[in-house]
């Protein structure tokens, strides 16, 4: 990188300090990371804002019938028009045959990726200034169950055959959390407590970046710590499936990685880069894991807070001791995660000597799966909030 590239990248001054060590390990990733601090998504940005002044369920008439038969474009802005059209348009080096081996491996291992996503990814992703922006809107601490649902709703779809197709379920959720995402990066600059010149932009292009890092890559990694049954042909083929994912929700195409390794090394640079972690980050983690039980639907207080325990000890053995104390996770002294991955991996055995009680298990699986992907109907709706706080802000 020249001379002049390198003074054009603008640092927000809180990632001064991340972005100097991370450049002396991995410069190029590091100059691009910091680069795209301070850019959001320019399609997706331009599409809410030429309908913020439509009531939500006009908006949601509107997203509805572009997304569901983009013949029914006429009349819409044109930043809808080229959001579609880019949407629609699959890049060349997509491979459907890839996505097709990532999608039965993620079904005969969904309970134990959505276990490594709640766990491991996501308490991860908030250990940087993707918390702040959570924060201030309320989005998780008001809507913690909720937001987890559609997390894993939206992983479902996407490896379920075809999901990724346009007009498919996971095409559609995703376009949606991408303009989700643009509506709240636009309400997020009301918000006093966002200073630009420290933080740079709020949900930044590098935010959406290290998402899918976490979600692609690394959770590979957690879901192998829970003993999952993935062959590294199977664990590529999920990455595949996500680098055309995070096309979708709005990865710059300079910053999208190829496999698992590339995945984890943009996460784990995109980790340096990243303040350390503050108040925003432990409440955001700690809401997540306090929200994880009722997901698996224990609602009884006693019980949630005993499944909550158990829980935050796995992120603790899947993230490591440093990050969980910043957390201010408790440390027990019983390790779980042993445990759990030999209850995992004994399925393998199972699968070769006892092949009827495979079927039985997998169907058992394949029928929490789909309940679980239809619990909240509203993940469909293409509504979008109305405020900077969410609690004040209309159904969406």
């Amino acid at each position: 990188m020249g001379a002049n590239q390198e003074k054009a990248i603008r640092i927000p001054d809180a990632y001064l300090p991340g972005y100097l060590a991370a450049r002396e390990q991995h410069p190029e990733l590091a100059d691009a990371y910091i680069r795209y601090t301070t850019e959001g998504d320019p399609l997706a940005d331009a599409v809410v804002a030429d309908l913020s002044d439509l009531p939500p369920n006009e908006v949601h008439a509107v997203l509805s019938r572009a997304l569901d038969d983009p013949a029914q474009l006429a009349g819409a802005p044109d930043s809808l028009k080229a959001f579609i059209g880019e949407a629609n348009d699959i890049p060349d080096w997509y491979d459907s045959g890839r996505a097709r081996v990532a999608s039965r491996a993620f079904l005969r291992n969904s309970d134990i990726v959505l276990a490594a996503l709640v766990g491991g990814s996501i308490v991860e992703g908030f250990a940087t200034l993707i918390s702040k922006s959570f924060r201030i809107r309320g989005r998780v601490t008001q809507s913690g169950v909720r937001r987890l649902k559609q997390n894993g709703m939206q992983l479902v779809e996407q490896y379920l055959p075809g999901g990724m197709d346009p007009g498919g379920d996971g095409w559609r959720l995703t376009l949606r959390v991408r303009l989700v995402h643009a509506q709240s990066r636009r309400l997020l600059t009301q918000s006093d407590e966002w200073n630009y010149e420290k933080y740079g932009t709020p949900l930044s292009a590098s935010h959406i970046f290290l998402a899918g890092a976490a979600f692609s890559g690394r959770l590979m990694q957690h879901t192998a710590s829970l003993g999952g049954d993935f062959t590294q042909e199977e664990r590529d083929a999920y990455v595949h499936v996500w680098k055309y994912t995070g096309l979708l929700i709005g990865i710059p195409e300079p910053l999208l990685f190829d496999d698992e390794a590339s995945a984890v090394r943009a996460f784990k640079v995109g980790l340096m880069c990243e303040p350390p972690a503050d108040y925003d980050a432990i409440i955001m983690a700690n809401s997540i894991v306090n929200s994880a039980p009722v997901i698996v639907g224990i609602t009884d207080p006693t019980e949630r807070r005993k499944t909550a325990r158990v829980i935050t000890q796995a992120c603790r053995e899947l993230i490591g001791d440093e990050l969980a104390d910043t957390f201010l996770f408790p440390k027990r002294r019983r390790k779980v995660l042993p445990w759990m991955r030999f209850k995992n991996r004994s399925r393998r055995v199972v699968r070769k000597t006892l092949p009827w009680l495979a079927r039985k298990q997998d169907l058992a699986r394949f029928e929490y799966l789909m309940n679980f992907a239809s619990l909240d109907k509203m993940s469909y709706s293409y509504k979008l909030p109305t405020t900077l706080y969410d609690e004040d802000s209309q159904d969406w």
